[in-house]
């Protein structure tokens, strides 16, 4: 049986799945996803790319924001969510020389994103669930690795991407968890940290600037911040607080022009989201050595 046949079939006849009491397989177009109902919350995540596309808290509106033009097609990128960028991050000349080492490919963010993951824990309580996922089928990468991804869904959401190196050899990764986020008014909307935190303005020649006051938005912004945060986000409607361990983080909206050329993107959709993404990225990438793992994770709460 071809291996990812084989993996539907897991999942689909998970025993794990087959007695939760709040988690179901569902189908969107030709993706299988979980579909959690908890009496806290809600949420969906798609098998491929292990990928969160919902989650709304009990009385509360949506803290993921996912494209209404979203297509849920095998091996294509789902706009919205938080895609899982791995084994690097973004378009593959501007990593690292140690992580362009590794990189096989033209494509932009790596191949996590796009693989199936299978279902490998589930835990539930009247406190949230927990689910892990692990991705094995990495053929085509020149590394013996095993990586998962754990959420922990409650009155927060909380995200644990962890690879480890199976092999003899180390290798280096960037990485990020892409985390779109919803506004009513991208204009109306900020982001707070750390006063003078450093910054690389990818729109601007890559060129390194500082951050002075809060983050906000009136056109295009592509930046890579020299912080794991925490960031504040305000939006006229709620105020979310994102904890992470690394020492990166992109912000991201693409603003009018951009938005023409993205797939899944209506031309109007800039003014509803933006990104906050924690990684690993420019020189915050990742070594890790023969029988060693590396944690990435995140946090999102109310403020």
């Amino acid at each position: 049986m071809p291996l990812e046949s084989a993996k539907k079939q897991e999942n689909q006849n998970s025993p794990m799945l087959q007695q939760s009491a709040f988690c179901q397989l569902i189908k969107r177009q030709e993706l299988d996803a979980i579909q959690v109902k908890h009496p806290l919350f809600t949420a969906e995540i798609l098998l491929q790319g292990a990928q969160l596309i919902q989650f709304t808290p009990q009385n509360k509106s949506d803290w993921i924001w996912l494209s209404p033009e979203a297509q849920f097609l095998k091996g294509e990128a789902v706009r919205g969510g938080i895609p899982i960028c791995w084994p690097w991050f973004g378009v593959p000349e501007k990593n690292p020389n140690a992580v362009q080492a590794s990189i096989h490919s033209a494509a932009s963010h790596g191949f996590a994103r796009e693989k199936e993951w299978a279902l490998a824990e589930l835990t539930e309580s009247c406190h949230g669930v927990t689910l892990s996922f692990r991705l094995r089928d990495i053929q085509s990468w020149p590394f013996d690795a095993e990586v998962s991804a754990t959420f922990t869904l409650g009155r927060s959401l909380s995200i644990d991407l962890t690879t480890e190196n199976r092999g003899h050899q180390p290798f280096s990764i960037s990485q990020a968890l892409h985390t779109y986020l919803p506004t009513p008014d991208i204009e109306q909307t900020q982001i707070f940290i750390n006063h003078h935190c450093s910054y690389v303005d990818a729109l601007d020649n890559w060129q390194p600037k500082q951050q002075t006051n809060a983050i906000s938005f009136n056109q295009e912004v592509d930046r890579i911040y020299r912080s794991g945060g925490p960031f504040f986000i305000r939006t006229p409607t709620q105020t979310l607080k994102l904890l992470s361990n690394s020492q990166s983080a992109v912000v991201w909206n693409p603003w009018i022009e951009k938005s023409k050329r993205l797939s899944q993107f209506g031309i109007n959709r800039y003014q509803e989201m933006f990104c906050v993404e924690t990684a690993n990225v420019l020189d915050d990438y990742v070594t890790i050595d023969s029988g060693q793992s590396h944690r990435l994770t995140m946090e999102l709460t109310l403020a």
